[in-house]
């Protein structure tokens, strides 16, 4: 029966039922790997800029998603960070609650576009505040593996 096809009576439903094993690899692409590998090398953050618009983006990206034009030009992000939103995460991924609430928030850099979603190091969640700046808390050189994870959170600044 076609996907498209509509039923005549609900008889003619079919479903599966149990699981479907599933596996895959996720590929991060070329400015993905760009990106993972400064982070593992030099910990920093890499960004593409636009020829066209001139717009800065991080993570790096291939291609400007407001031109479609391919972003060739990499520089290293070298500002502090920003609160743009947050939330504050109390319960485990089974439902559970946490021992401690965890802070989530999506970090921006003054003039660059997109940003990182990481964790916040901060003693007292009701202090989290939009805008506040943040530096990012890196894994020693030699336990880096190019991955989001070498960033242990973002800790406000003093």
């Amino acid at each position: 029966m076609p996907i498209l096809e509509k039923l005549a009576q609900q008889t003619q439903a079919r479903h599966w039922t149990g699981s479907i094993p599933l596996e895959y690899h996720y590929t991060v692409g070329v400015a993905g790997e760009e990106f993972r590998r400064e982070l593992k090398e030099n910990g920093r953050f890499l960004a593409s800029k636009c020829p066209k618009c001139k717009s800065t983006y991080v993570p790096a990206r291939m291609y400007c998603p407001t031109c479609f034009v391919e972003t060739k030009e990499r520089l290293t992000i070298n500002k502090l960070g920003y609160v743009y939103s947050y939330t504050t995460v109390t319960r485990d991924r089974a439902g559970n609650q946490a021992q401690m609430p965890t802070v989530i928030a999506l970090v921006k850099f003054d003039d660059v576009k997109g940003g990182i979603v990481h964790k916040l190091e901060v003693a007292d969640p009701g202090k989290v505040t939009l805008g506040m700046r943040v530096e990012p808390v890196l894994k020693e050189p030699s336990a880096r593996t190019g991955a989001l994870t070498d960033i242990l959170a973002f800790r406000p600044l003093p």
